[in-house]
């Protein structure tokens, strides 16, 4: 397969017109679910605090996407030098050819919740049994999330209805309206929903239950890393720092990212704390744990996604790293 009929794979054949248009004085950013997932808090950090400007960076706004391969579409088009995108869509794109490489992580383990509605019997795994299980689409992240799940509580896919609901917003109204018993949803979409007076059971026991999954990794193209390598360390460095802000002054955090995702401040601080709580190191500073990687690479082959072993040498780029953390291949 040709590099155009690889592009065209994954849709982004029709981006490569703007890719070869002179580049402007734009550094651009992509960042899944930017303004409306957790994922992009770090950014949003940095930018309030003009770190990115300081570093001669002109990244004003990341762009966002629904997740998926949308995201990595936008980061082979135009000015774009980085993304922070999902596990699988990463490993989907190298899957195809895509000339990319994983070059730091951004979040790992449990981000949200499962929940089911208020007074479910919901506290043990045989309590799963002939329930109906949320999950977004077929192949998704969710559903290979469910299918782990029944698997550590040694239940089979009969035993359960598995039922898809859309996107997490579409699964919570399906839950709401006794259509599905139990689904996963994710900040801020949870604390936003309790501010607004909906009542919900975590399921903790679940979430608990499942193995550490990484979510999120940046990525670069083989060309960007060879020629823009300056660039794309001043963007993992000033990513880590604003990590590093966030834990330490989740207040303020909470504040800043308020304005980028459209919500009061204190749903924002709600959401920080509660992912806090499940999962202190949810966003991830300077470490790959190859563990976690391998868990959501074998979540994927689960449903067909992927097929195993994965050659993590080839796919990741770990240049930009300390030395001291980068994991053996």
């Amino acid at each position: 397969m040709n590099a155009m009929r690889k592009l065209a794979a994954l849709g982004v054949a029709a981006t490569l017109a703007t890719a070869a248009m002179p580049a402007s004085a734009t550094d651009e950013l992509v960042v899944t679910h930017y303004g409306a997932l957790l994922y992009g808090v770090p950014y949003a950090v940095a930018i309030d605090k003009g770190w990115f400007k300081k570093a001669g960076l002109a990244i004003e706004q990341p762009i966002s996407s629904k997740g998926g391969s949308t995201s990595v579409r936008n980061m082979m088009a135009g000015n774009t030098i980085y993304g922070e995108v999902a596990l699988p869509a990463a490993l989907a794109a190298l899957k195809e050819g895509i000339p990319i490489r994983i070059i730091n992580v951004g979040t790992e383990g449990e981000g949200g919740y499962y929940i089911s509605r208020t007074g479910e019997k919901m506290t043990d795994c045989p309590d799963l049994k002939g329930k109906r299980l949320g999950f977004t689409r077929p192949r998704s992240v969710t559903e290979s999330m469910n299918l782990t799940l029944l698997r550590e509580c040694g239940l089979k896919p009969e035993d359960v209805k598995m039922v898809a609901t859309g996107d997490i917003a579409g699964g919570v109204v399906a839950l709401e309206n006794n259509q599905v018993d139990i689904v996963q949803i994710s900040e801020p979409v949870y604390a936003r929903r309790i501010k607004d007076g909906k009542k919900y059971q975590i399921v903790d026991w679940a979430s608990k239950k499942l193995p550490t999954f990484t979510q999120t990794v940046g990525i670069a193209t083989v060309d960007n890393i060879e020629k823009q390598g300056g660039k794309l360390q001043k963007v993992i460095d000033i990513r880590k720092r604003g990590v590093e802000f966030m834990y330490a002054n989740q207040a303020e955090a909470a504040r800043i990212t308020a304005k980028v995702y459209d919500q009061p401040a204190d749903v924002m601080a709600m959401a920080l704390k509660g992912v806090n709580s499940i999962n202190p190191k949810w966003w991830n500073a300077d470490t790959f744990d190859m563990k976690a990687m391998n868990n959501m690479a074998q979540a994927l082959d689960s449903i067909g996604i992927l097929k195993l072993p994965i050659d993590w040498k080839a796919s990741m780029d770990l240049r930009f790293m300390p030395a001291a953390k980068r994991p053996q291949l």
